[in-house]
């Protein structure tokens, strides 16, 4: 019963749009989102600012950088050429500039990486 209300609980968090612990991959390969960083701020999907305590991840568009694959839910990667991206991001320095541009794109941060 206790794990069905966790699993639930972290279902929850991840729906209503808090922040993602990301691990950037080496290959797209292995990515589960393909990440491009646009020029403008008006062409992303996300506006992105990164944290780094787990605590900050309390909205939309933060995200903290995992030093390992296992410890992220998301494992994206940055490419070169928009056209390959699955998402557009813009990075900002605040917490409080954080937020989506596109929601359409939300189910893709709503990925869970897959156990090995």
């Amino acid at each position: 019963m206790i794990r069905l209300i966790i699993i639930i609980l972290l279902s929850l968090k991840v729906m209503l749009g808090f922040g993602q612990k990301i691990y950037q991959g080496d290959s797209a390969n292995e990515a589960q989102v393909k990440v491009f960083a646009v020029e403008e701020p008006e062409e992303a999907d996300l506006w992105v600012c990164f944290v780094w305590e787990e605590e900050e991840l309390t909205r939309t568009g933060l995200w903290m950088d995992m030093r390992y694959p296992h410890e992220a839910e998301i494992i994206i990667f940055f490419v070169e050429e928009e056209s390959e991206a699955d998402l557009k991001i813009w990075l900002v320095d605040t917490i409080e500039e954080s937020k989506w541009l596109n929601e359409k794109k939300k189910n893709l941060l709503a990925l869970k990486k897959q156990k090995i």
